[in-house]
């Protein structure tokens, strides 16, 4: 198997939501991994993030609620989830049934993954290496948990687009 077919991007085919998150990162100069830092993306797309003494929710065009007091991994999570719902939803989940809830919860997460390691950076990424996880981790500073799902993601993708020669080539993907 030659070097171009080890391309892993070019058998890739991102989703629409992924794409979308793409698109709004790059039209708001989103562009490097470093610009991924939650105050930088505040201040990109000119959201209002208050700290407050309640489970940490999105208002709408308002801005995003973090509950006060989280740090670390926990507020970029929380921070990251909230942006999604800023970003992508409209309506008040406590008039919402269940159902269109946990569907918005659901779709949010999947955003939120998107977000913190976006389709258009993905070309940093040796994903032949046989650390890529770890270089996805230590790339877009997140935990080595969160890299695995995204790259088990890409292979999933690469799978049912029937390029299983492909993975079978990598020792990671």
């Amino acid at each position: 198997m030659g070097i171009e077919e080890l391309n892993y991007l070019k058998h890739y085919k991102p989703t629409e939501t992924e794409l979308r998150m793409a698109e709004s990162l790059s039209s708001h100069g989103v562009t490097k991994p470093e610009h991924l830092d939650t105050e930088k993306i505040q201040i990109a797309y000119r959201v209002l993030v208050m700290e407050m003494d309640f489970p940490s929710s999105s208002f709408g065009r308002l801005g995003i609620v973090l509950k006060k007091g989280i740090t670390g991994e926990r507020y970029k999570n929380d921070f990251y989830h909230e942006f999604a719902h800023w970003l992508g939803h409209s309506g008040n989940q406590l008039q919402m049934n269940k159902q269109q809830k946990l569907a918005q919860e659901v779709q949010a997460n999947q955003m939120s993954l998107y977000l913190r390691i976006p389709y258009h950076m993905l070309k940093l990424v040796d994903f032949s290496s046989d650390d890529c996880i770890i270089e996805v981790a230590d790339i877009f500073n997140v935990p080595i948990a969160l890299a695995e799902k995204r790259v088990q993601k890409i292979k999933d993708n690469i799978l049912c687009n029937g390029n299983s020669q492909l993975l079978s080539a990598n020792k990671i993907i």
